[in-house]
C-alpha cells in the first residue's frame, strides 16, 4: 500500500493542495483527473517518493516496486531497441550467461574429475531457477510487447538514437510493462500511440496483476481500463467509484445536491442573522445571541462552494452554408511520392451531413488522403472533384504557421468572429485552455502546442460546410475534448477527420474509412460498429480458412451478442446503484439538516424554553430519536451500495 497523510504542497505563496490524504491499495485501477495545473503530475511524484511534500507524510509497504512513465521525453541511447528492452531482465540474463559458462566448462571436464559434482549441482540450481521464471521465453515476450506497441521486426536491431522522442516513449512504456512493478504510474501513456497500439496496451493492462494509476486525456482508454476516479480540482480531492463516463454523470448529480444544500445553508444563515439582529440588545437572551454568533461564524467558515458545471459551455459552430448533396469526390485516384505508391485507385464520395473518421496504422496514408481532399496535395493520377458552393476549412498542425504573429491571442480570434463580444471571445478561448492574461499574449511567444490550440479554435469558428481535420485533439485536455466533441456533434455540415481519440470517433462519426495496403474500405457506423464488423470479418475468415493467423490461445472466442447484452445489464445495474446512492445522499442531507435544527438553541432541544412545555419537549425528543434511527438506517444502506460498487 502507498499511503499519503495530510499532504501539503506549496510553490511560493501558492498552495497546490492542503491536508490531502490518499491510500492506494492492492489491485487498484485508478485515474487521476482534473484541469491542467491542478497538480496531478506533482501528486504522482509525491506518491512515488520522487518529490517531498511541503508538509505531510508518505508511507509504503516493504518490498513493493514502482514503475513510472513520465509525460516528458525519456533519454535512451547506446543500445539497440531489443537490447534496451531486454535490459529489464539483466539479472535473468546474467543467470543465463552463467548457465552457458557452466555448460561449456562441463563439456571440458572428465567424468571422474572431483570438481565436476559441484559444477553440475550449481548448473542444476541455476537451470531450475531460470526455468522457474520462464527464462527461455524472455526474448519472445519482449518481442511480443515491442511488436504490440508498433515496433516492426526491422526496428529491433536499430540503435535507439535513430528513433524520435515519441518512439523512445513507446520503448520506455514497453520496459515498464515488462518489469511488472507492484504499482504502475502512467502519465499520458497514450500520447505517442496509434489506435492499434492503444488496443494492445489496454489488453495488456487488463491482465496486469499490480495496481495502476494513470493520468490521461484519453476518455476511451480510461473507460476501458479504470474502475475508480480521483478528481483533483482547486485543492479538493474527490473519489468516484466508476469509470470516466460514470464520473461525469455522478459529478453533475453531486453538484445538483450541493446546490440544494447551499440553498438550505443560506436560509439557515439568514435565519440566524435575523435572530442576532432582533435580540442583540436583549440582556436576558445575551447567552443565546452569543451562541448564535458562534454558530454563524462556523457556518460562514464552512460555506458550501459550488463547482462549475461541466455542461455550462457550448462552442456553437457557425451555421454551415447551403450546398448540394454531393460535396467532394475522388475517382480512381492514385498518390505517389517518387516510386513509392501511398494510395492506389481510390474511389470515394463525400456527401452532405456525414461525419467521417479515417483509421489506419501510422504511415498508411490517412494524412495524405486528407491533404488531397483539402487541396493541399495534388493527385498523381485520377480525378478529384469539388462540387459547387463548398466552403472548406482545413485544420492540421501546420495550420498554426498561418496565425498572425503580430496579434495577441484574443485579437486573432476577434479577427475571425468580429461581431462577438469580448466576454464571449474570452469564454471560447477558455475552452481551449487560454485563461486570464494568457488571452493577451502575442501569438509569436506561444509554444507549439498553444499555437495548435489557437489555430484549431480559429478553424472551428470559420463559416464552413466541410471541415477537414487532422488530429484536432492534440494538446487538448479532457474539458477541451468535450467542447470539441459537442461542437462536432451539433455541427450541421460535413466533417472528415483523422484522430487517435477513439472516444470522439465513437461519439461523433457515422462512417469509418479504413486506410490500409494502399486502399480504403468503408464501414457505416461509429468506432464500436467498426470493431464489431472487423471481428465478424476475422471470425468468418477463420471459418473459411482464409486467415492464416491462429486465434491466440490466451483469448476466449467472443460471443459478441451476449457480450453486448451483458454490458447493457452491467450499465443498467450501475446506473441504478448510482441513482440509489444519489437519492440516499439527498435524504441523508435533509435528515442531517433537520437533526441540526432539533439540536439547535433556536426552538430545538438546546433551547431552555422548550423544557417549560412538557408536551412539546416530548414530541421533539421522539422526533429526534426517530430521526436518528432513520439516519443510521440510511447511512447503512449508503455504505452497502458504495461497497457493492467497489
Amino acid at each position: 500500500m502507498i499511503q499519503l497523510s495530510n499532504i501539503n504542497v506549496s510553490f511560493g505563496d501558492k498552495a497546490l493542495f492542503k491536508n490531502l490524504g490518499w491510500n492506494i491499495g492492492l489491485n487498484e485501477r485508478i485515474a487521476l483527473v482534473g484541469p491542467n495545473g491542478a497538480g496531478k503530475t506533482t501528486l504522482f511524484k509525491v506518491a512515488l517518493g520522487l518529490m517531498a511534500p511541503t508538509q505531510g507524510r508518505r508511507a509504503c509497504s516493504k518490498g513493493m516496486r514502482t514503475g513510472y512513465l513520465p509525460q516528458e521525453e525519456v533519454v535512451l541511447s547506446g543500445r539497440t531497441v531489443l537490447e534496451e528492452a531486454l535490459s529489464v531482465f539483466a539479472d535473468q540474463r546474467s543467470i543465463h550467461e552463467e548457465i552457458d559458462q557452466l555448460s561449456s566448462l562441463m563439456s571440458t571436464m572428465d567424468q571422474d574429475d572431483p570438481e565436476l559434482a559441484p559444477v553440475v549441482e550449481r548448473y542444476g540450481e541455476l537451470h531450475q531457477m531460470f526455468e522457474g521464471f520462464d527464462g527461455y521465453l524472455l526474448e519472445t515476450r519482449v518481442r511480443s510487447v515491442l511488436q504490440g506497441l508498433g515496433f516492426g521486426p526491422s526496428d529491433l536491431d536499430q540503435p535507439v538514437e535513430n528513433f524520435s522522442g515519441g518512439w523512445k516513449m513507446r520503448l520506455a512504456l514497453a520496459k515498464l510493462l515488462l518489469e511488472e512493478p507492484s504499482y504502475l504510474f502512467l502519465d499520458e501513456p497514450t500520447n505517442h500511440l496509434d489506435i492499434e497500439s492503444m488496443d494492445f496496451l489496454e489488453g495488456y493492462l487488463r491482465s496486469f496483476k499490480g495496481s495502476m494509476v494513470v493520468i490521461s486525456h484519453d476518455r476511451y482508454f480510461i473507460d476501458r481500463t479504470i474502475k475508480k476516479i480521483y478528481e483533483l480540482d482547486l485543492g479538493r480531492f474527490s473519489l468516484y467509484h466508476t469509470n470516466y463516463s460514470g464520473y461525469l454523470e455522478e459529478k453533475e448529480r453531486r453538484r445538483e445536491l450541493l446546490v440544494k444544500q447551499k440553498e438550505e445553508q443560506a436560509k439557515e444563515i439568514e435565519h440566524i442573522r435575523e435572530f442576532i439582529a432582533r435580540w442583540r440588545g436583549n440582556f436576558i437572551k445575551r447567552a443565546m445571541v452569543h451562541s448564535r454568533e458562534k454558530m454563524l461564524e462556523r457556518l460562514l467558515s464552512e460555506r458550501i462552494e459550488i463547482p462549475q458545471s461541466r455542461r455550462s459551455f457550448r462552442l456553437g459552430l457557425p451555421e454551415a452554408p447551403h450546398c448540394g448533396r454531393r460535396m467532394l469526390e475522388l475517382s480512381n485516384v492514385t498518390k505517389c511520392y517518387g516510386d513509392k505508391v501511398v494510395l492506389k485507385d481510390i474511389d470515394f464520395l463525400v456527401e452532405k451531413g456525414h461525419k467521417i473518421g479515417l483509421l489506419g496504422v501510422n504511415g498508411a496514408g490517412k494524412t495524405t488522403l486528407l491533404k488531397m481532399m483539402a487541396g493541399m496535395e495534388e493527385v498523381t493520377r485520377g480525378q478529384k472533384n469539388l462540387y459547387p458552393n463548398i466552403s472548406l476549412a482545413y485544420f492540421a498542425q501546420h495550420t498554426a504557421e498561418m496565425l498572425d504573429p503580430g496579434k495577441t491571442v484574443m485579437e486573432q480570434v476577434e479577427s475571425v468572429i468580429p461581431t462577438e463580444t469580448p466576454g464571449r471571445v474570452r469564454t471560447i478561448l477558455g475552452a481551449f485552455l487560454f485563461s486570464g492574461d494568457d488571452v493577451f499574449k502575442p501569438v509569436k511567444v506561444l509554444s507549439g502546442g498553444e499555437k495548435a490550440r489557437l489555430a484549431l479554435c480559429c478553424t472551428l469558428l470559420l463559416p464552413a460546410n466541410l471541415l477537414i481535420m487532422d488530429e484536432p485533439t492534440n494538446h487538448l485536455d479532457l474539458k477541451g475534448k468535450e467542447v470539441l466533441e459537442q461542437a462536432l456533434k451539433e455541427f450541421k455540415g460535413t466533417v472528415v477527420l483523422v484522430t487517435h481519440d477513439r472516444y470522439i470517433i465513437d461519439q461523433v462519426v457515422d462512417t469509418i474509412i479504413e486506410v490500409a495496403d494502399q486502399a480504403i474500405k468503408v464501414y457505416s457506423g461509429n468506432y464500436s460498429d467498426f470493431l464489431y464488423k472487423k471481428e465478424l470479418d476475422r471470425q468468418s475468415g477463420q471459418a473459411a480458412g482464409n486467415d492464416p493467423k491462429p486465434e491466440p490461445a490466451s483469448e476466449e472466442k467472443v460471443d459478441w451478442q451476449e457480450a453486448k447484452r451483458r454490458k447493457a445489464r452491467e450499465v443498467a445495474e450501475e446506473r441504478k446503484r448510482l441513482r440509489l446512492i444519489s437519492e440516499l445522499e439527498h435524504r441523508i442531507a435533509k435528515l442531517e439538516s433537520r437533526q441540526r435544527h432539533l439540536e439547535s438553541p433556536s426552538g430545538g432541544l438546546a433551547d431552555p424554553d422548550i423544557y417549560k412545555n412538557g408536551e412539546k419537549m416530548k414530541g421533539l425528543m421522539n422526533e429526534f430519536d426517530g430521526n436518528k434511527q432513520e439516519l443510521q438506517r440510511l447511512l447503512d444502506r449508503w455504505e452497502h451500495y458504495q461497497a457493492k460498487g467497489e
